[in-house]
């Protein structure tokens, strides 16, 4: 038998990686030796078979001569396995089991796809506020000054001296020692200083010689920013801290323009920060910007983001997947698709240990599945594992079959 260059080099090729793939099974699979007695129910031996290339056989015990494996045997009452040239290879049942065939049902099923995203967590901007000097004064203490701090509303913030609250503070106890409608336009003027309805209970009380007030935290957060500093004057409306809520937080992300039709309000997303490993948070997309950039062709999708024990931190990274809607499509595991050039064909199980090589259309593509527009047909079965060694000797066989 004469080959041509061509046939030459595909059988050279093949042979090849067809040695590879048998070295690799035949090293990770024990294969048990061939037996020379009858079978377990009295057959006799007809002869011995390679379990990686079923047209390699011997009327004795041995190894295949092309990827050195131990030959099975095979025993009267079994169906001839060997590969044909026409797309059908034909394996013993210890061949599919040396091999690993697996294979899988073709069913109509949701085609799941995910987005995969990376992005940043940030404050609710929505929720960010500015505590800023109600009156002048000079700031004599703090009892909260460090970016990080926890504030509670109500809780004291600064110790200010300021000759305006002291004067609202006097008249007012002139006015409420009266009676009258005086007191209570003094004690709005208080408020409007700073001044908690607690702390003007108080001022009937207060010492002559006490000449200093507590600001106290008119919201409840953390210090992001602080602007003030012991012995430092201000002036009415001057920044003393910003403060951001944590409690619930935003997780920004970019999606570019050719993916933007598959994310919508309301669709799940699932995350995972570097440095929360094991902490998965699920929570869903709740605006989609309208402003495409111009340079990146991209725009800013937020996720809002319960965040009650502070686990999350601003700025921090993580990444996810955008859970895309899942129409319903006859689907197959994207294992069992062999790709040739611009074709795609998968082995479909016609009996035990007979496997048709079928080339099929795929149409959209999930995490784990292939959409199959044409070629397959609900309830057939198609091979997921140990397609790639049946493809392989269904080549080699055709090259020996077409010298």
């Amino acid at each position: 038998m004469s080959l041509n260059p061509q046939q030459v080099a595909l059988a050279a090729g093949v042979v090849v990686v067809s040695l590879f793939l048998g070295g690799v099974v035949g090293y990770g699979v024990r294969v048990p030796a061939p037996s020379t007695e009858a079978g377990p129910v009295g057959r006799d031996v007809l002869y011995y078979q390679s379990p990686m290339h079923p047209w390699v056989t011997s009327d004795h015990p041995g190894n295949c001569t092309v990827c050195g494996m131990k030959l099975v045997a095979v025993h009267a009452g079994d169906a001839p396995r060997k590969a044909r040239s026409d797309g059908v290879v034909m394996l013993s049942r210890e061949s599919v089991q040396t091999v690993g065939v697996e294979t899988s049902t073709v069913r109509r099923q949701p085609l799941k796809r995910s987005l995969k995203i990376s992005g940043t967590y940030a404050e609710e901007e929505s929720r960010h506020g500015v505590i800023s000097a109600p009156v002048e004064g000079k700031i004599e203490g703090l009892a909260m000054s460090c970016e990080g701090q926890v504030i509670r509303r109500h809780q004291p913030l600064v110790t200010l001296f300021s000759k305006t609250l002291l004067g609202a503070a006097e008249s007012y106890k002139e006015a409420a020692a009266a009676g009258g409608s005086g007191e209570e336009i003094a004690r709005r003027r208080l408020i409007q200083l700073g001044l908690s309805e607690e702390q003007i209970r108080m001022i009937p009380q207060r010492q002559a010689d006490d000449r200093y007030f507590g600001l106290l935290a008119p919201l409840t957060g953390t210090i992001t920013r602080s602007y003030v500093a012991e012995g430092q004057y201000v002036k009415e409306g001057d920044r003393l801290f910003e403060i951001a809520d944590f409690t619930r937080m935003w997780f920004l992300f970019t999606v570019y323009e050719p993916d933007l039709p598959l994310v919508q309000v309301g669709q799940w997303v699932t995350l995972n920060a570097p440095s929360a490993p094991g902490q998965t948070v699920r929570a869903r997309i709740a605006f989609i910007s309208p402003n495409l950039d111009e340079a990146t062709r991209s725009t800013i999708v937020r996720v809002v983001v319960e965040n009650p024990g502070g686990r999350l931190h601003n700025k921090m990274s993580a990444t996810g997947f955008v859970e895309l809607a899942a129409p319903e499509v006859l689907g197959i595991p994207r294992t069992a698709v062999l790709r040739t050039g611009s074709n795609a064909r998968v082995y479909v199980e016609q009996a035990p240990g007979v496997y048709e090589a079928r080339v099929v259309q795929l149409g959209r593509t999930g995490d784990g599945t292939w959409e199959v527009v044409s070629g397959l047909t609900e309830g057939e079965k198609v091979v997921v594992n140990g397609n790639l060694l049946m493809d392989a000797q269904a080549q080699l066989q055709q090259v020996a079959n077409n010298p």
